[in-house]
Parts: structure tokens; sequence; C-alpha cells
């Protein structure tokens, strides 16, 4: 079953806290956390990979020591060493997502915010563009972050990630049911999307369309829970 995890970042960490965060992660993570420009990136990064661990090791009674993180190849971050546990992580805005599951999974987490419509025509298929011009004009922002995890999540989920094209698959939902249409028959995949209040979106993509309900946490949350678990 697939385990999602929501994490609110409701406040800015003290440099402290963020010091001491900073112990849980790699070397070359904190490396790559130090080059943001904006402390927002920064801590979104942080965040996120401390939310993998705590789902890895929570799930799979993993120390985090014995938690090295690796990348396949297309930049899609894998836990090395074992093939049973599959991950993935998304950041936006004041939300940091992470998915768990034994077969390969994708997670996309967007801000609501507006967009222009030339971004769908140039990355989305030609239906979806369609679709989205046939919706009201109060549905189309919504509907267009709709298509938008969805189709992250996928990529993501596959492991190619900007390697599959955005245009070269089409995304579609009927009655509720999201469905997805490839040229080069990929595997069957599932979906789960929620709306996170009226301020983001969240698509999860599976293998399979066991998915669990989502787990909410703030920071004050994680920290104590990382306490126990990592």
């Amino acid at each position: 079953m697939v385990d999602t995890y929501i994490l609110f970042i409701d406040k800015t960490l003290e440099n402290e806290l963020f010091t001491y965060l900073m112990g849980y992660v790699s070397d070359e993570k904190k490396r790559k956390i130090q080059g943001y420009y904006r402390i927002e990136d920064a801590q979104r990064s942080l965040w996120g990979d401390i939310l993998a661990r705590y789902a890895i090791s929570k799930s799979a009674a993993i120390e985090n020591k014995q938690i090295v993180f690796g990348d396949n190849g297309y930049g899609k971050p894998v836990l090395l060493g074992s093939s049973a546990i599959h991950f993935n992580i998304s950041h936006s805005g004041s939300r940091v997502a992470c998915a768990i599951d034994d077969r390969p999974v994708g997670i996309d987490v967007e801000s609501i915010k507006p967009v222009y419509l030339k971004i769908a025509e140039r990355f989305f298929s030609k239906d979806e563009y369609r679709e989205l011009l046939e919706k009201d004009e109060e549905m189309r922002l919504t509907y267009f972050y709709m298509l938008w995890t969805l189709k992250e999540s996928y990529i993501k989920a596959d492991g190619k990630g900007l390697a599959i094209p955005l245009d070269s698959f089409t995304v579609s939902i009927r009655n509720d049911r999201i469905f997805i249409q490839t040229s080069d028959g990929s595997p069957n995949y599932f979906f789960k999307q929620h709306k996170l209040e009226d301020t983001h979106m969240l698509s999860v993509c599976a293998r399979h369309n066991e998915f669990g309900d989502i787990i909410y946490l703030d920071t004050h949350q994680l920290f104590q829970e990382i306490q126990l678990y990592l």
C-alpha cells in the first residue's frame, strides 16, 4: 500500500534547529542545501530529505545511519541497498510531500497560483490542452494543476523524469477516474489526487491501486517523530 505523507511548513527554521536537522542528512545533501540562494528553498529541501528518512525508517525499521540515497541515472532519488523500498519527494510553497511503497511511485505537489495558458499549450498534449480550454474559466486553473501534477507524478513514477516529454502522453479525467495513454505501451499506472485546502494540488502515481490515507504532519510533529524513529 502507498503511504503518503504531507508536511505543512508552518514556520521558518531558526539557525540552531536548522543546524541540528542538517545532522541527519548526508554530506552531499548538506552541500546541495547550502547552495540554495533562497532560505525557503533550502529549508524545503532539508525538510523533504528528513521526511523521506522518517517515512522509510517508520515503514521499514531502518536506522537513519543505514539510509543512503543515490539516484537511478535519471535524477530520481533511490534508496541504495534495497530494491524493496521505493519513495519519492515533492515540495512547493508550504507543503512537502513524500510517497513510499514497495513498487515504483511518484508524487507531485504544486502551489495553486495563476499560470499562462501558453505553458499548457507548450507542455500538454493536444487533447489535454483542448480539454483545458473547454473548461469554464472558473475551473480552468484548478484543472491545469490537476493535469500538471498527474503528469509530473507519472514521469517520476516511471523513473525517467523529464527525459519523457510531457506532451508525449495524455492524461484524462472522466467521472473522477484518471486514465493515461502513452505511445510506448507503458505498464499500468494508477493515480490518487487530492486538493489540499484551496492552496495546493497533490497527485500520487503507483503501479497498483492501493492507496492509504494521507498522514498529515506539521514541523513540530515531525520533529517529535524523528526523535523516535531517526
